[in-house]
């Protein structure tokens, strides 16, 4: 049985291994995909700048003599609406997808770690306690031997008349 808890103790410490190389990659693909929404919101906050900029410039510029330098307004100002639009639902899509996916991954495999540790603590815990277990089998034997030894050692006495 010793032979078994061994084999199974390695089994065991390879698991929690590859646990915690699974935990290492999730944690690492977790900082990527928050490294990539940072990006994305700080590419939704310069469109909420440059919106907000051309609001103020076109509140305080006159009105257009040409009514072409006035649709030419217009339009870049659509243009920047709808870049910032784009760039808002391509950071909360990043954010409830791949984001959210990189989060739930890497709390499952810490799960996953925690798992595989408590196994192999129980196995080792196993194992001492079997071990300890036989030693003091042994320790009995021993004792035993020593008695019987002492015991065959002395003397008998014939039972007088």
């Amino acid at each position: 049985m010793a032979s078994n808890l061994s084999v199974l103790l390695s089994l065991r410490r390879s698991a929690e291994e590859e646990a915690l190389k699974a935990l290492g990659e999730a944690a690492a693909a977790r900082l990527r995909a928050e490294e990539e929404q940072r990006r994305l919101d700080s590419v939704a906050e310069q469109a909420r700048q440059a919106l907000r900029q051309e609001t103020r410039c076109r509140a305080a510029a006159s009105a257009p003599r040409v009514a072409a330098d006035g649709l030419q307004r217009e339009r870049y100002r659509q243009r920047l609406t709808a870049a910032l639009a784009r760039a808002e639902e391509s950071a909360g899509h990043h954010r409830q997808g791949l984001l959210d996916q990189a989060r739930i991954a890497e709390h499952a495999a810490a799960a996953r770690v925690r798992q595989t540790r408590q196994e192999r603590l129980a196995i080792e815990k196993l194992r001492a306690r079997q071990a300890a277990d036989q030693h003091k089998q042994t320790e009995r034997r021993a004792e035993e031997a020593v008695g019987d030894w002492v015991h065959s050692s002395h003397p008998r006495r014939k039972p007088s008349a």
